[in-house]
């Protein structure tokens, strides 16, 4: 991934690794890939980085570490190409991740109470909606995907300031459907606009595609992945 990041955008980050002690604090570790920040943890020290190394060889999938962002507020923009050119799209928005708890470096899902989700597209003019999208199609060439990016400010996002956390392309879900701002009749909307739009994307798959399905293998890590941690909280013993 990131070789598709340019390096401007790209935070500092590498798989976990006891004797490569970060330069400095505080860093993220996560899962290599999975789903609504399951895993992510938030070490603010070495001392606590050393203890994560029990948990890093007991999971399904490895860890990376990842450069905390520098940036004040956290941007998820998410987008569909065209099925007709892919170098338009069909959707894009750009919802806004609050934390009325944690001031630094939170950790935000749909998991987490403390995490709210505000669409902001109709904020943006149509020539600024051109920026965000043409800084979002260089990085990678995907039909589907959602990127977490912390900046300054909105003025900060438009001038290409800031710094991508994640690219999302394991479903992705548009978050604007979190975002309470926007009624349930205008979700629903979203829902209807997307699977036609996805339903299309699939079309133009070619017949003879010879790309390695990772799809359930990555799910079924995720889940087992995530059914250990469950385990650890609660007593139980995960069944597979």
């Amino acid at each position: 991934m990131d070789n598709h990041i340019p390096r401007q955008w790209r935070l500092k980050q590498y798989y976990f690794d006891l004797d490569v002690v970060p330069d400095s604090f505080p860093v993220f570790l996560k899962p290599e890939w999975g789903q609504n920040s399951i895993g992510i943890t938030c070490v603010k020290n070495e001392v606590e980085y050393r203890a994560f190394a029990g948990q890093a060889k007991k999971a399904a999938i490895p860890y990376i570490v990842q450069q905390a962002a520098s940036g004040r507020q956290e941007f998820e923009i998410y987008y569909l190409r065209s099925p007709e050119c892919n170098d338009d799209c069909a959707i894009l928005s750009i919802t806004q991740v609050t934390n009325i708890r944690e001031a630094n470096h939170p950790i935000n899902s749909i998991h987490n109470p403390n995490t709210s989700y505000v669409d902001i597209t109709p904020t943006f003019s149509d020539q600024e909606l051109a920026n965000i999208w043409n800084y979002s199609k260089t990085i990678g060439n995907f039909c589907m995907a959602r990127i977490c990016i912390k900046a300054d400010s909105q003025e900060d996002l438009l001038r290409g300031i800031f710094q991508i956390v994640e690219v999302n392309l394991f479903l992705p879900m548009p978050l604007v459907l979190l975002a309470k701002n926007v009624s349930d009749e205008m979700k629903l909307q979203v829902l209807g606009r997307t699977m036609m739009i996805t339903a299309r994307l699939v079309k133009t798959i070619p017949a003879n595609e010879t790309g390695k399905s990772i799809f359930f293998r990555k799910m079924k890590a995720h889940y087992s992945d995530k059914l250990r941690k469950n385990s650890v909280i609660t007593g139980s013993r995960p069944i597979i």
